[in-house]
């Protein structure tokens, strides 16, 4: 694998030890890949400063790049090796495919919308690999014509794992996929095919795009011809919200630890003390990065102590230009 950019290196051994290490990944194949995969050149080029932040990203139609800690998680919950065939569901950036790459013998990606795809495929063939196969397909449906599989990787939520996928797995093989509410917080799920039977166990909470399936979507994978370029959005989008949060949140380092956070994910906002002893936030930026932020404002600094959080929609401020404590 060729990396194409050089200067990340560092960054991405930060984010290992930081992100991974320190909250107990502990697979060497793993790690091993997530220094290696160039994130930065999965993600659109106004997120590029952003690649090796802890949070999902943005990379347009409703879509994100998943945290890098999900990402390793998810490929290490997996168990596969060398010798395993992949199905991957909903690989979107590519990221999360050139990781199973790393660590696996062939990967099989699914991704429903075509732009996306082929963005994946473009920058993954830039990258060299050679045991990844593409396409574009509704993934609740699976691969069958390349069944079985060692391992399903579901990378979108849904109430219940689909019934196509389990079908798809190989005797003692695993699906790892977040399981619930696409709207709310959801459980990564680890199923094990025994047999005829399915183990479950649940893991993680966690937070995933829903999982989204089209009837009109050919009933056959179809594979894209080779990309020479790569997509690229035409209009970056724009999250603004107002926030209000309730509870023991003034004199206890609120306001400057929201302003750290804020600086260190991005965010263009503020946020200011209330005579009821609340807090008030405006956020904009990158989607995917506020809702990383309003995970922050649920827990903030270790004294606080959050009741409630109430969030609503709000315009941007074009003359914001970073994040301030007022």
């Amino acid at each position: 694998m060729i990396d194409g950019t050089a200067g990340y290196g560092a960054q991405r051994a930060r984010m290992v030890d930081e992100q991974l290490v320190a909250r107990g990944l502990r697979s060497d194949n793993v790690l091993a890949a997530m220094r290696s995969v160039p994130r930065h050149l999965f993600v659109p080029p106004q997120l590029v400063t952003k690649a090796y932040v802890d949070a999902p990203l943005s990379i347009g139609l409703g879509q994100t790049i998943s945290q890098p800690y999900m990402v390793a998680l998810m490929t290490e919950l997996l168990g596969v090796d060398v010798r395993s065939r992949v199905l991957e569901i909903g690989a979107g950036s590519g990221y999360q495919t050139a990781v199973l790459a790393e660590v696996a013998g062939e990967v099989y990606a699914l991704e429903l919308l075509a732009p996306l795809a082929e963005r994946a495929r473009a920058v993954l063939a830039r990258l060299g690999y050679q045991n990844t196969h593409g396409a574009i397909a509704d993934g609740s449906r699976g691969w069958p014509e390349t069944a079985p599989f060692d391992a399903v990787l579901v990378a979108a939520a849904a109430p219940q794992a689909p019934p196509a996928l389990l079908d798809q797995l190989a005797d003692g093989g695993r699906l790892v996929m977040p399981l619930g509410d696409p709207h709310r917080d959801q459980v990564l799920t680890v199923f094990q095919r025994i047999g005829d039977e399915f183990r479950e166990r649940r893991d993680t909470l966690c937070r995933f795009v829903p999982l989204v399936s089209d009837e009109d979507a050919p009933a056959t994978p179809q594979v894209a011809p080779p990309v020479t370029r790569i997509a690229r959005e035409e209009v970056a989008v724009t999250k603004a919200v107002a926030v209000r949060v309730s509870g023991s949140v003034q004199g206890v380092y609120y306001r400057a630890s929201a302003r750290l956070e804020g600086e260190r994910l991005g965010l263009r906002g503020w946020i200011r003390n209330e005579r009821d002893g609340g807090v008030t936030l405006h956020l904009q930026g990158d989607p995917a990065v506020v809702d990383a932020m309003l995970g922050w404002c649920r827990l903030g600094p270790p004294a606080a102590r959050v009741s409630r959080v109430e969030v609503g929609d709000a315009a941007p401020d074009e003359s914001l230009s970073g994040f301030e404590v007022r």
